[in-house]
């Protein structure tokens, strides 16, 4: 990991709620893999003494940009919301652990629910050139939000399975109760990023069927670079992981969810 001074490329609004920020990363020392993250010191009069974590939703090395989706949700995100192509960040990364890769004869379901879609989308794109190249089988996303206008105006990966809860487009219901209607005869491990209460579901799902299952918790975080414990996370042996160091991906059959939820 390292810092630098990042130019932005585009910032553009996707959705009601979400942009999505396009920075340079042609300056960085590593390659950023699906389910790592970057912090981003937060300027102007929203600058706090804490970065901000962000997860990586896509990296083009043939351009060296790197892309974020992000909700607009406080001061801070709504600063970043408003800056512009030729603007820059200050950014740490890459951070964290990622997400590990399926091995062949097993399909990879990949779910997001909300802001968990960014690191999601990186994942199924890289797994869909892994798998033209023979080296997995292709992943199928299935993706869920509240209501249709929330959804990002994005590339996904052909056949994306879309869940909304209020039926408003595509499936009308939970991304569990979604992946309770599909018949596949391959063997699945599921990966998963969005809120813990999803992924407490999937948990329950996974265990009840011994699936493989990896999840990318939603924690809140101070340093992000695991000095402060302040994203513990509780395991079902009773002990503490850090987001930022040991995560933010986690065999998800090992969180105690019930403590996060």
């Amino acid at each position: 990991m390292n810092i630098q001074i990042a130019n932005i490329i585009e910032n553009r609004s996707v959705s009601d709620q979400y942009f999505e920020l396009v920075f340079d990363y042609s300056n960085f020392d590593s390659e950023p893999q699906p389910g790592m993250f970057f912090t981003v010191k937060i300027d102007g009069a929203f600058g706090p003494v804490l970065r901000r974590p962000f997860a990586f939703s896509g990296w083009n090395p043939k351009q060296g940009t790197a892309s974020a989706l992000i909700e607009k949700r406080g001061n801070g995100t709504h600063w970043l919301a408003g800056l512009a192509s030729g603007d820059t960040l200050d950014i740490l990364g890459p951070l964290g652990k990622a997400f590990s890769f399926p091995q062949r004869g097993v399909r990879p379901l990949l779910v997001a629910g909300g802001i968990g879609l960014g690191p999601m989308l990186f994942f199924a794109n890289v797994l869909l050139a892994r798998s033209n190249q023979g080296l997995c089988e292709a992943p199928l996303l299935i993706a869920g939000f509240r209501t249709q206008s929330l959804i990002p105006k994005l590339d996904f990966p052909a056949g994306t399975l879309f869940c909304t809860d209020d039926g408003s487009t595509g499936f009308k219901g939970t991304v569990l109760d979604c992946i309770l209607s599909l018949s596949d005869a391959l063997p699945k491990v599921i990966y998963a990023c969005g809120p813990s209460p999803m992924l407490a579901a999937l948990a329950r799902y996974a265990s009840s069927l011994a699936l493989p299952y990896e999840a990318s918790v939603e924690q809140w975080m101070a340093c992000g670079i695991g000095a402060c414990m302040g994203c513990a996370v509780p395991m079902t042996d009773g002990t503490y992981q850090r987001a930022c160091a040991d995560g933010p991906v986690f065999n998800g059959l090992t969180v105690d969810w019930e403590k996060l939820v």
